[in-house]
């Protein structure tokens, strides 16, 4: 039966043809680009040092949100600390203090060869300073420009600083001084103790106990009755150990030196009984072995050991030597009490300085020194052991300066990094950002290249 046109009609209106399917996304300019989920880009950038992780702020605003937020500051922290002082190579920093000039700082160590590089620091440049203690790399330095001093926390790292205010009646460089981190409030203090120094050279001095936390940059004096009745030479560094401040402080009663510990969650101060000591040796330094307090017992023209403790109260003996390595021209027992051990080396032999003068390495297997060679540096006064780290020297909310000299290229102020993102299509722009997508490759390629190497040795072992 034919079919009418109107019915024809009808069905061509029915069947509506179908749409076209989208057109396909346009190529990716870039084939070798991919992108990494946030979680997987956070994992790699935590494992980076920190210097690296100091330009890359400036990729993009993401990676500066990351790299800068407290909860990435503190990961990084805790996996720096995790390595501190088992290699040189890894996030283990040495500074060398010098008198009026920069400070130094030991980048490698490769077959007893330590490199060193000037560290653009112009705070310190033609004036008397020293580095009175450091936590989680940053360092307490006082510094004596003329007009009473200056303390400042200084990370050199990241390449800023903050200057603190001074307490009263401060006596520049002579002061002591120690910063260590209270986990009980998460906040760094800085600590004054009683100085030698004083004791002997300012008349009416008044020992007391003073600190300050970085978050409310203020002085508190601690009361009278916790002020110790000892007296600690202002050359000597604090050592921060678990939760903790030593120093070796001298006691003019008994004409002898004791350990004396500031609980920095407490406030309160406690003499250390030292190792057990059969032959009359007395305490030449005392200093820090990842967590553990490290002291040395050192007899004259003798022998040294190392004891290390981490309860305060039980002593393991780590070092124990009387073969000295020959120094030309020299007689080496006379160096015995002046060893200080820093920090492992990747072949598990102790860094060990013999006091401003030299470097050296100890292997505890066979009981050998080998003589280290320091590139760049011939005297300096102190060593500071440290750990690299992202921690700003403000504290949570006080406002930092930068350490880097007037047209140095070595960080990137936080109001530059806008400009240099708002400008990513200027040539120039470009170029630095493909300089620092460089350097990344390099560090994840290095970080898998040690992270494969340690998988091999965990294998075989």
């Amino acid at each position: 039966m034919p079919t009418s046109p109107n019915h024809r009609r009808e069905e061509e209106e029915i069947n509506i043809e179908p749409k076209p399917p989208p057109p396909p996304p346009p190529p990716n300019p870039n084939p070798n680009q991919m992108e990494l989920p946030e979680d997987i880009v956070a994992d790699i950038l935590k494992r980076l040092p920190a210097k690296s992780l100091v330009r890359f702020r400036c990729v993009c605003k993401p990676w500066c949100s990351l790299i800068t937020s407290p909860s990435f500051v503190r990961t990084h922290l805790k996996l720096n600390r995790s390595q501190f002082q088992s290699d040189l190579g890894t996030s283990t920093r040495i500074i060398l203090s010098r008198y009026c000039d920069t400070l130094l700082s030991m980048v490698s160590e490769n077959n007893n060869v330590v490199e060193t590089v000037e560290l653009d620091f112009a705070l310190v440049r033609n004036l008397p300073y020293y580095v009175k203690g450091h936590s989680d790399g940053l360092l307490c330095l006082v510094i004596n420009d003329g007009f009473g001093g200056m303390a400042v926390i200084y990370n050199p790292s990241i390449q800023e600083y903050r200057k603190l205010p001074s307490p009263c009646n401060f006596r520049s460089t002579r002061e002591v001084l120690g910063l260590g981190f209270d986990s009980s409030i998460d906040d760094y203090k800085v600590v004054r103790v009683p100085s030698n120094y004083c004791r002997l050279k300012c008349p009416g001095y008044q020992p007391q106990v003073e600190v300050l936390e970085l978050k409310t940059n203020s002085w508190r004096k601690i009361p009278d009755e916790d002020t110790p009745p000892f007296f600690i030479e202002h050359i000597f560094q604090a050592t921060e150990v678990n939760g903790g401040l030593y120093w070796l402080a001298e006691d003019h009663d008994a004409s002898r030196c004791v350990i004396l510990r500031f609980d920095l969650a407490e406030e309160k101060f406690k003499v250390v009984l030292p190792p057990p000591d059969e032959s009359c040796k007395s305490i030449a330094w005392i200093g820090a072995l990842k967590d553990w307090l490290c002291v040395v017992h050192t007899r004259r023209l003798s022998d040294v050991h190392v004891w290390a403790t981490k309860d305060d109260k039980n002593w393991t003996k780590i070092i124990t030597t009387s073969r000295f390595p020959k120094i030309p021209g020299r007689d080496p027992f006379l160096d015995s009490f002046r060893y200080m051990p820093l920090c492992y080396t990747e072949k598990e032999a102790v860094l060990m300085s013999v006091r401003g003068e030299r470097f050296v390495t100890f292997d505890t297997r066979d009981n050998t020194f080998e003589h280290v060679d320091i590139r760049g540096a011939q005297h300096w006064l102190q060593e500071t052991v440290y750990c690299e780290s992202l921690v700003s020297p403000g504290g949570g909310g006080n406002p930092t300066e930068s350490a880097v000299a007037l047209g140095s290229d070595v960080g990137v102020a936080e109001g530059e990094q806008d400009e240099d993102q708002t400008a990513v299509g200027d040539s120039t722009s470009s170029n630095s950002l493909r300089q620092l997508l460089v350097g990344l490759k390099r560090e994840v390629h290095n970080l898998l290249v040690c992270s494969v190497g340690h998988r091999n040795i965990n294998d075989d072992n």
